[in-house]
């Protein structure tokens, strides 16, 4: 008993010491967090995140070690030693990955860094140097451990010094939770420069207690929507400003997306006036969305950069070079999403700045919703300006939901799943009922795309239109038997493969059997439709999607909390905790290294657009 506590009175002081040297590591990330002139809560807010979440990782440390209080002194010392040297070594890796990358350690790099053969050399001065900050680390914590041995350090102090810490903590994540729930996006544009940092986010706790006004955050998301620009301390896209030479006769552009529309029910017995639309128009039989979920498929597509920017787009505020572009060139506007666009928040990203913008559309089901902006858009082009011209955008959702009706809905395809029992679905289930539920809403919202294209037709626009149909990503029944539903689970082809169709006028409808993907449809739009000088570059990682290239591609697609470098033969996946995995295109474990190569290319691209 006398050993449990006198080692609990050492692990308290020296813990506490090793907060301090946390916390003095953590100033290297600094020089990319920019406080605007005068901006105090920021700059409060940052030094409270320094102390709070670097002392956090002390106290996380701390509580792992308890269990060996029982050991002898110096092995329960040692012990503690060893695992304070390693946290400080890894956090001092980290900032230099942080500063080369703007992206932390996680498994990705430990492949580059241990991989073998040249995908990243040190030389001999850089493992001198590491070496050197091993050692004076390791001297730092042994002066701890002499320190926290000493009568003179005080129950007071080390009481005060915890307490400091936990405050700090807490003052820092109820400023951040204010300050997301009332759309200011300095402070939460922070988060993604502190190592596994997830901050607190708080906005419907906050309306609920009637501390945040709901109306005034929806009249300051809109303020701030039409913001284009905020200091963002290192989100750097584009590269350079977008140069064009508009034609004198610019064309209209329309995106028509269904939500989770597979690939192999694009053309077909479900699809009859998209089949036919696709007869008229560029076919794109190998291509593939930038996410196998919404937020990532629709952020790669209309960015034309990885997913993996999507939280620092996000808290910048800049919308898509594209976006802009066309409203810079008067550019009429209809953002209709069954949807709602706020969820994810394509409110604050891809539709920034959006005038008016309708973030949910009424309607009491999904069906009902997608009817609902069918409507709206053909009232928007009988009452546009016709000496301007539109961007469409219409995104049908009755699909994602297989929201099926069918007093009002034929049911061609049968037999089909009733009510959707998620319980039920296993590796046994047979998927063909549900798929054809999955038909038969895709033949409902086929119909009401086919009321668009015919006005489209009827007030003569199809030759000053292009037209865009497509999907954020595809949908899964088991394809891969692995028990593999939906969407947003796994990189297969069944999830990332997808329809594009694209009616150009002046081009000849034909199939595209090359490898392409969402990452260059904007690049080809704003080179060849809106008189982009600027290379693509500098706003993008896509190429020309009319341009065959045999280069090959290892495609970044990104999902809610994980990503995957995508290549013809082998998915390289990686998660939020550092774990990657390597597989074939069908799911199964890879028994060689990743592709190096891959790997090189992908951490340029998710590093590019950064300063």
């Amino acid at each position: 008993m006398v050993r449990v506590r006198a080692n609990q009175r050492w692990t308290l002081r020296f813990w506490l010491l090793s907060a301090a040297l946390f916390m003095l590591i953590g100033l290297i990330y600094w020089p990319w967090l920019k406080i605007p002139p005068g901006n105090h809560l920021a700059a409060l807010y940052l030094v409270l995140t320094q102390i709070g979440w670097f002392g956090l990782f002390a106290i996380a440390s701390m509580l792992i070690t308890l269990p060996l209080l029982v050991l002898p002194r110096l092995l329960f010392r040692l012990l503690c030693t060893v695992l304070g040297l390693a946290i400080a070594v890894l956090l001092a890796v980290d900032t230099q990955v942080f500063e080369q990358f703007r992206f932390h350690l996680n498994g990705f790099v430990f492949t580059l860094f241990f991989s073998g053969g040249d995908t990243i050399e040190f030389s001999w001065l850089t493992w001198l140097i590491a070496i050197t900050v091993a050692v004076l680390l390791a001297a730092a914590l042994g002066i701890f451990g002499w320190l926290a041995a000493r009568p003179q350090f005080s129950r007071r102090i080390t009481g005060g010094g915890y307490a400091i810490i936990l405050l700090a903590l807490i003052g820092s994540q109820s400023i951040h939770a204010w300050e997301d729930a009332n759309y200011h996006r300095v402070i939460p544009n922070y988060s993604d420069t502190f190592p596994l940092y997830y901050p607190l986010t708080a906005k419907d706790t906050l309306i609920r207690w009637g501390l945040v006004d709901a109306a005034k955050v929806d009249a300051e998301r809109r303020r701030a929507s039409k913001l284009n620009h905020i200091p963002d301390g290192h989100f750097h896209y584009p590269l350079s400003a977008i140069a064009a030479a508009p034609p004198a006769k610019p064309m209209n552009i329309l995106f028509v997306m269904i939500d989770a529309w597979r690939f192999d029910d694009a053309i077909g017995a479900a699809t009859p006036h998209i089949s036919d639309f696709a007869r008229q128009s560029l076919r794109f039989m190998q291509h593939e969305s930038g996410g196998n979920s919404t937020q990532a498929g629709i952020f790669s597509l209309f960015y034309s950069i990885p997913a993996t920017y999507f939280t620092s787009a996000k808290s910048s505020g800049r919308r898509p070079a594209m976006m802009q572009l066309l409203a810079d060139n008067r550019y009429q506007f209809a953002i209709l999403g069954s949807a709602a666009l706020d969820h994810p928040p394509f409110d604050r990203t891809v539709f920034s700045g959006i005038e008016n913008l309708r973030v949910t559309t009424p309607g009491k089901d999904q069906a009902t919703r997608d009817r609902r902006i069918t409507d709206d858009f053909k009232q928007f082009l009988d009452s546009r300006d016709a000496g301007r011209p539109f961007f469409g955008f219409l995104f049908y959702d009755a699909v994602h939901g297989y929201d099926l009706h069918p007093d009002t809905m034929q049911t061609p395809f049968r037999p089909y799943w009733e009510r959707v029992d998620h319980i039920m679905l296993d590796n046994a289930f047979d998927p063909t009922p549900y798929h054809n539920r999955y038909r038969n809403v895709l033949l409902y919202d086929d119909a009401l795309i086919g009321e668009v294209l015919a006005k489209l037709k009827q007030q003569g626009l199809d030759d000053n239109t292009i037209v865009v149909v497509t999907t954020d990503h595809g949908e899964e029944f088991n394809d891969n038997h692995q028990n593999y539903w939906g969407h947003g689970s796994n990189f297969s082809q069944t999830q990332v493969h997808v329809p594009l169709f694209i009616r150009w006028p002046g081009m000849a409808a034909r199939d595209i059997d090359y490898r392409t993907s969402h990452l260059d449809v904007i690049p080809t739009l704003m080179t060849r439709a809106l008189g982009v000088t600027t290379p693509m570059r500098d706003y993008s990682v896509g190429r020309d999607l009319l341009t065959p290239d045999s280069q090959p591609r290892h495609l970044i697609v990104g999902s809610y909390y994980n990503y995957a470098i995508v290549s013809p033969n082998e998915l390289d996946v990686v998660t939020p905790d550092g774990m990657q995995t390597n597989l074939t295109p069908t799911l199964q474990p890879l028994g060689r290294p990743a592709n190096k190569e891959a790997l090189r290319q992908a951490m340029e691209e998710m590093s590019r657009f950064y300063r």
